[in-house]
């Protein structure tokens, strides 16, 4: 096994980093020097807010907006290093992401609360986008019990299509797995994306069996825990409403969060129109008919009691 240092650093966003993403490290560290003072003498975070959604759901686009306000700091990239370095597949038998309440107890929560203070400071609130969370909403919960989750949904046929062509590219590389996987057309080193519950069953593929699993148990989960927290701490958005009104869409988002409409996140909001964040191929609703449409067609059974759990009612329209 692995040094949980090599551990860690797997854990990064970017496994080939450039001089752009060293500067941000050198600037991480400097952010968390300056807020020690505040972390010894008792501060921590307020009211920390979490993006919920299965991967490629449009989280990144979600996220792009919100952490342009002035009242929210993040850590630089998605925050693997900080949930995972206690919870690494790899130190849990590779079983799946999946953290429960019982497991936020001791030093391994205290130092998710600490990491995340000394990126925050006490003047600024958290905002995390970690798709991988989705399976661990009740942890979270209970790590920051003042904590508000906004919890974003995608039509799974549309979801798992882009998922599938994720899988397909270079990019997105999640765990190296400690044996290779045998689905067709990616390569076996890699597992991409979350790691669900009897992911292993699903390791001889098909490839689109493996990426309905991660959007249909993703989904199942952040609802069954979701449910658990009050109202008054949850938010359920839909991607297709943001992609059509994003203005009009975040701009309900920040209400709810106490926060000010600013002018740097309208921008952005209405920059999002014609700039794609973290895409394969560009948007378009239905896109699958396209793509992938035996794939899809292939896992409608599968998905078709989450997609009517979410909302999207009939799926025989294909």
């Amino acid at each position: 096994m692995s040094s949980r240092r090599d551990l860690q650093k797997s854990l990064r966003t970017n496994f080939n980093p450039g001089p752009r993403d060293r500067l941000n490290r050198i600037r991480l560290r400097a952010r968390q020097a300056l807020h020690l003072p505040s972390l010894w003498m008792g501060g921590g975070l307020r009211n920390p807010v979490f993006i919920i959604g299965a991967p490629r759901s449009g989280t990144s686009l979600l996220y792009s907006i919100l952490r342009t306000s002035s009242r929210f700091a993040h850590w630089p990239g998605e925050a693997h290093e900080v949930w995972e370095a206690d919870f690494h597949p790899a130190l849990t038998g590779w079983e799946s992401n999946i953290l429960r309440r019982t497991d936020a107890y001791g030093l391994e929560a205290e130092r998710i609360r600490r990491s995340f203070f000394l990126v925050t400071g006490s003047r600024h609130r958290l905002i995390d986008k970690t798709p991988r969370n989705a399976l661990r909403v009740a942890f979270i919960d209970e790590v920051f019990p003042d904590a508000r989750f906004i919890f974003l949904k995608r039509d799974g046929r549309d979801n798992v299509n882009s998922l599938i062509n994720a899988w397909r590219t270079p990019r997105y590389r999640t765990y190296a797995l400690p044996e290779p996987h045998s689905l067709d057309g990616v390569d076996p080193r890699w597992w991409k994306f979350t790691l669900y519950p009897g992911w292993r069953d699903d390791a001889d593929g098909p490839l689109e069996v493996v990426a309905a699993r991660q959007w249909q148990l993703s989904n199942e989960h952040a609802l069954d825990d979701l449910a658990t927290v009050e109202e008054a701490r949850r938010f359920e958005i839909a991607y297709e409403d943001l992609v059509d009104d994003p203005e009009v869409r975040a701009g309900e988002l920040f209400e709810w969060l106490g926060l000010d409409y600013e002018a740097a996140s309208r921008a952005e909001a209405f920059r999002s129109r014609s700039a794609p964040i973290n895409v394969v191929t560009p948007p378009e609703r239905g896109k699958w008919r396209r793509e992938n449409p035996d794939e899809i067609g292939a896992i409608v059974p599968l998905i078709a009691p989450t997609m009517k759990r979410l909302g999207y009612g009939d799926t025989d329209d294909q």
